[in-house]
């Protein structure tokens, strides 16, 4: 049976500021790696954004939406999935990844200026979307205790597997996880267009938006893809 397979943590430039990849050629790159589609988690508002943050909302939104839309044009033409979502900074070098949201998810929601992950996780689960905590146990000069977890009650999943994450990182997430009934993700955290190794999820069906998505991660219809396995959840 034919499995579809989704990159779900992808930043591209301008909107990250560490991003390196162009929105359009990284869907042309991951279609040609043999990924049916992405989700695009670009820093926000308290994170490594590439957007100046005094601009109106709206304008800080649009820079967001522009660079989903224009992967998503290059998507439309090939066949490959592009699915929007964001990752938020909360504190502390903690981020979070939130699927199941739109632009206007944000257009409607200023008070996301304010931060923190209460805030965050109550706008997004009244939308609908999910909160995961992102490559959790990240040992990292800019963490200040890599070994504290984010609150339990404000998060539905962790990335349990984390290209980027060092040896020894990912399988205490994922024994975490499994302990507490978290849902869980995999991903490449890729800030370029070319990544030799990546990680994502696999499913037999297509998903071509973030309600699907969502959808797709709380029914567990999905297995973990893991460079060239795949892992049962």
């Amino acid at each position: 049976m034919k499995k579809y397979i989704y990159e779900m943590h992808q930043h591209t430039w301008p909107c990250s500021h560490c991003g390196r990849g162009d929105p359009a050629k990284t869907a042309y790159a991951l279609h040609e790696a043999g990924f049916s589609g992405m989700v695009l988690t670009n820093h926000f508002f308290h994170g490594n954004t590439g957007i100046d943050r005094s601009v109106p909302w709206a304008e800080f939104v649009k820079a967001y939406e522009d660079d989903y839309l224009a992967a998503k044009r290059a998507g439309d033409e090939i066949g490959f999935d592009v699915i929007f979502g964001i990752e938020e900074h909360i504190g502390k070098g903690k981020e979070v990844l939130l699927y199941g949201i739109t632009p206007e998810f944000l257009y409607e929601n200023p008070a996301l200026r304010d931060g923190g992950l209460e805030l965050v996780s109550r706008l997004t689960r009244e939308y609908g979307g999910l909160v995961f905590q992102a490559h959790p146990y990240r040992d990292r000069d800019y963490v200040a205790d890599p070994d504290e977890n984010l609150s339990i009650e404000l998060l539905d999943g962790f990335e349990t597997y984390n290209v980027c994450n060092k040896p020894g990182e990912n399988p205490r997430a994922a024994e975490y996880a499994e302990k507490h009934g978290l849902l869980v993700s995999a991903g490449s955290d890729a800030h370029a267009e070319n990544q030799a190794v990546r990680y994502g999820i696999a499913c037999t069906h297509r998903i071509k938006d973030s309600f699907e998505l969502a959808k797709t991660l709380r029914e567990l219809d999905y297995e973990l893809y893991l460079g060239d396995e795949l892992s049962e959840i």
